[in-house]
């Protein structure tokens, strides 16, 4: 519980327990607190292994999850900036893993990224901070990502 927090507020946690935990690298803690932290929610193993090697070489760090549920613990838990969502998934569908990330987690972009056409992809999921064709390739992906940043 203490690392979530020593991700999300840094200097508040320096000033609150820097004498307690005087061990502490907080210019690491600082430097976690800035870096970029991406969620990948797929089924498909091959498809988040993929995209972890892609933006980690990018410099972000890269979580992966392969449902909902594994993507919610995530969420609770971990600092999250940009989440790339599959639409097909087992037990949650992507749409409505959607809507529980903008009534939680308003700050967290998101987009969409699915072998449907873009068209459809607006039709399932409204309002998402982007759209990404699987087919178009990790090129067109990377370019998407990094307009966020």
């Amino acid at each position: 519980m203490m690392r979530t927090h020593l991700y999300r507020l840094p200097e508040h946690y320096e000033q609150k327990y820097k004498e307690k935990y005087d061990n502490l690298d907080w210019n690491w803690i600082k430097e976690l607190s800035t870096r970029r932290r991406m969620l990948v929610i797929d089924d498909e193993t091959h498809i988040t292994d993929a995209y972890r090697r892609v933006f980690s070489k990018d410099g972000l760090d890269v979580l992966t999850a392969s449902n909902a549920i594994q993507a919610n613990d995530l969420l609770a838990h971990e600092k999250v900036d940009i989440v790339l969502l599959d639409i097909n998934m087992p037990e949650v569908d992507g749409s409505v893993f959607f809507e529980l990330i903008r009534t939680f987690h308003q700050n967290i972009k998101v987009v969409v990224s699915s072998v449907y056409p873009i068209d459809e992809q607006k039709e399932r999921i409204k309002d998402a901070d982007a759209y990404f064709d699987k087919s178009d390739g990790k090129d067109v992906l990377r370019g998407i990502i990094s307009s966020f940043f």
